[in-house]
């Protein structure tokens, strides 16, 4: 049996998209940058599924950068949904930034690829 060259074209963008939706990825949103920061900023270091550290404690109405190293094998990002805040997908050596004003009270930060890796900001 063989197939049309339409039918051979339809297939090959089924799998394309397939794969494509199997590949994690985010959009970055909010003040965020690829690469080292320049300059003061707090770092959060992800491996093995973790950030390390997963609590910082910051001053609520103060402006951080925060640098986030991924030492882990695959993707990841680094979100505050309370801010709409997301890095953007960081893949595994590089480096991104964020810079946010530090909202009021306990606020969730996370990764959006892998449920359960997420960490807080508290009030200092």
């Amino acid at each position: 049996m063989s197939l049309s060259p339409i039918k051979l074209v339809a297939i090959a963008i089924f799998v394309t998209a397939v794969l494509a939706a199997c590949e994690p990825s985010s959009d970055p949103s909010g003040d965020v940058g690829a690469g080292p920061v320049q300059g003061d900023a707090e770092r959060i270091v992800i491996d093995d599924r973790l950030f390390e550290p997963n609590t910082l404690e910051l001053t609520p109405g103060e402006e951080v950068t925060i640098e986030i190293v991924n030492n882990d094998g695959g993707p990841h990002d680094f979100a505050i949904d309370a801010i709409d805040l997301n890095t953007g997908t960081i893949e595994s050596g590089e480096t991104a930034s964020a810079r946010f004003t530090v909202p009021e009270g306990t606020t969730q930060f996370r990764c959006t690829y892998h449920d359960g890796m997420d960490g807080r900001i508290e009030p200092r």
